[in-house]
């Protein structure tokens, strides 16, 4: 996809959601230079597994793919100046410091925006440029914590985390949206922007029915495990006799279309299963029977007869299953992104359908430094003071 080519973005996050904010971006055709601490670099780079080359994490692979990296001293006077000359020539800043972080630095977004009113800003942090919790830091698990996604998500024993970053990942995308509106208003002569962008407020998207029911009813909804907020037992997670599979029988005619499936249309007329209400109190009843009747039934062949009768339903697969499947494949959702020192192309995931680039590369720490800084009209001489100095590695 090329639909942002001729856009600069000065991308100075780390760790998730900013990255996967400029990941995007990228992939829209976007340019991204990644401003990085001389030595470590992201701190992402050194999370769990490793690619082929140092300081290069797989994960930190699959999100910054396409991006140039300058290794940059930001806490040095001249590495402050070298970011607010390739501010000025960029479209948009991207960075998820913690609130005060960039005026400290010497790249207050108010200061960079009156220096050049077109440009925009996307600040992206755990809650927020302002409030109470301003100051709160914030992982994945903090954000499900404190919007109330951990409460929904317990069991008996208690909150669960959601065992992926989708509140930082979700964060990034909402990013993503933001930032193309204020693109749009700039182009049709609406200026530049500051976006503050929160994870809590992400969050909270997330949750957006649950928080409509509270203003209605006053209700808190609580965990509920499997049963989620449908709380009917069609609508759940069963084994069969060979694996997992997902039911999401929800309205009648996908209730009785299951009892049909499942040899047992007679189901529907019991009054303790004929109506959502009567399924909703008689849960316990009408689950106990699905895990005797499921137990005899083979998943696969399942799922394809309860899809053909209208159902919702899909036997659960395992990452590694689901992203060698053909229809994955088929729709190019994956990319194949080159990772330095490995042999092996790396599949990562594209976004969207058919958005996959062909040849876009992992950067190593620093790798395009030379090139940046020659593109702001420094000479190898100028540059190689700079290195001396430890400005730039």
């Amino acid at each position: 996809m090329s639909a942002l080519l001729g856009l600069k973005v000065i991308d100075f996050t780390h760790a998730i959601s900013g990255p996967t904010c400029t990941n995007m971006l990228a992939q829209l055709g976007a340019e991204i230079v990644k401003i990085e601490p001389p030595g470590r670099g992201d701190g992402f780079r050194h999370y769990t597994e490793h690619g082929g080359a140092p300081l290069l994490s797989i994960p930190f692979a699959a999100i910054n793919a396409g991006k140039q990296s300058l290794a940059l001293d930001l806490k040095s006077a001249a590495g402050q100046r070298i970011a607010r000359d390739l501010i000025a020539t960029a479209d948009v800043v991207v960075e998820n410091f913690r609130p005060g972080v960039m005026a400290r630095l010497g790249l207050a977004p108010d200061d960079l925006r009156a220096a050049d009113p077109d440009l925009i800003v996307v600040s992206i942090s755990g809650f927020g440029q302002d409030g109470p919790m301003a100051h709160y830091g914030a992982y994945d698990h903090i954000a499900q914590a404190a919007s109330g996604i951990a409460a929904m998500n317990a069991t008996a024993d208690g909150p669960l985390k959601i065992g992926i970053p989708i509140i930082d990942s979700f964060t990034g995308y909402i990013a993503v949206i933001a930032l193309l509106a204020a693109l749009r208003t700039r182009d049709v002569g609406g200026g530049g922007a500051h976006l503050d962008i929160a994870m809590l407020d992400a969050a909270l998207k997330l949750v957006n029915t649950s928080v409509a029911v509270h203003s209605a009813t006053g209700t808190v909804p609580m965990g509920t495990g499997n049963r989620g907020f449908r709380l009917v037992a069609t609508s759940e997670f069963y084994p069969t006799g060979n694996g997992w599979i997902a039911l999401g029988a929800n309205e009648q005619t996908q209730v009785a279309a299951l009892f049909r499936v499942l040899g047992h249309a007679a189901m529907i007329d019991d009054p303790r299963f004929a109506t959502h209400s009567a399924r909703t109190a008689h849960y316990a009843d009408l689950r106990a029977w699905l895990i005797e009747t499921l137990a005899g039934f083979d998943a696969a062949t399942l799922e394809r007869d309860l899809v053909a009768a209208g159902v919702a339903a899909v036997r659960l697969r395992d990452v590694g299953e689901i992203a060698g499947d053909p229809h994955i494949r088929q729709r190019g959702t994956l990319e194949q992104v080159e990772v330095p020192g490995d042999e092996r192309p790396l599949d990562v995931v594209a976004g969207f359908a058919n958005a996959a680039r062909v040849g876009a590369r992992v950067p190593l720490l620093g790798e395009h430094g030379d090139a940046v800084l020659a593109a702001l009209g420094l000479d190898p001489a100028a540059i190689a003071a700079l290195r001396r100095d430890g400005v730039v590695a």
